[in-house]
């Protein structure tokens, strides 16, 4: 089982990865003290890289407006940076023809799973995203945990991929996830997994939790711990956005 989050990580960390809903965000906002932390760890030489489900027009958001450079997003589908002048550059990791009739299919079969399960239904944000379909299961609606487990094992009986996060169900076609997508960005920064960290929330961070050495997950964490084949190194004692901040700290203390 994980362990809590010591004081010190002697680890030299170059680039921490961050899941965004439920580990950057607490009671669905951005605390200052957390955005004040990304500051301090940019100052002290660290990268923070989200690596989330959001969709594409959140991502463009999260860029603008926190003090990153590069995001992860719609669970590895693709990652942003932002250049010169402020814009936006998108990099695919999936072929871009594909995009479109690949999200036409994802929704006709979200349909579908309405008429099975009509209580879940497209998130608020679905228009602003370009290659996979979210189902709110914790926003707008609140549905038990073991009715979104089944949805989700009903969409991948469909033969796509479907992961359950603390607010969604994301469902998507394609050979990435989010590991995948923060792996093909580490290649391209020349930096080593070993100078990387990792903070996440739920069964959608998993793929983090595996291939990251060094992976941490916020309190809230612990309701999804027997669902994971592949848990986080340690726990934080504080939830979301208060438990990035522990991490946050244990990391600069060293810097």
């Amino acid at each position: 089982m994980p362990e809590q989050l010591p004081s010190h990580l002697s680890q030299k960390t170059r680039v921490l990865f961050t899941d965004v809903d439920d580990t950057l965000t607490f009671n669905g906002e951005i605390p200052f003290e957390t955005t004040q932390a990304i500051h301090q760890l940019r100052a002290a030489g660290i990268l923070v890289v989200p690596v989330t489900g959001a969709s594409a027009g959140w991502c463009d958001c999260l860029l603008k407006t926190l003090p990153i450079k590069y995001i992860v997003g719609e669970n590895g589908a693709f990652y942003m940076e932002q250049a010169e002048g402020g814009h936006t550059i998108i990099h695919y990791l999936k072929v871009a023809e594909h995009v479109d009739q690949d999200l036409y299919k994802l929704k006709e079969l979200a349909k579908k799973l309405k008429t099975i399960f009509p209580d879940i239904g497209f998130t608020q944000d679905q228009s602003f995203r370009i290659s996979d379909v979210a189902l709110d299961i914790g926003q707008a609606v609140k549905v038990d945990f073991f009715r979104a487990k089944q949805a989700t094992e009903w969409l991948k009986s469909q033969g796509v991929n479907a992961k359950l996060s603390s607010i969604h169900i994301n469902t998507w076609i394609g050979d990435y996830n989010k590991a995948s997508g923060a792996l093909a960005w580490l290649k391209t920064q020349k930096i080593a997994l070993d100078e990387c960290v990792f903070i996440g929330d739920s069964t959608n961070d998993e793929a983090m939790f595996e291939a990251i050495p060094l992976s941490v997950g916020v309190a809230n964490v612990q309701r999804f711990l027997p669902t994971l084949s592949h848990k986080p190194d340690y726990i934080t004692q504080q939830n979301g956005g208060l438990g990035f901040i522990e991490l946050a700290n244990a990391l600069l203390d060293k810097k």
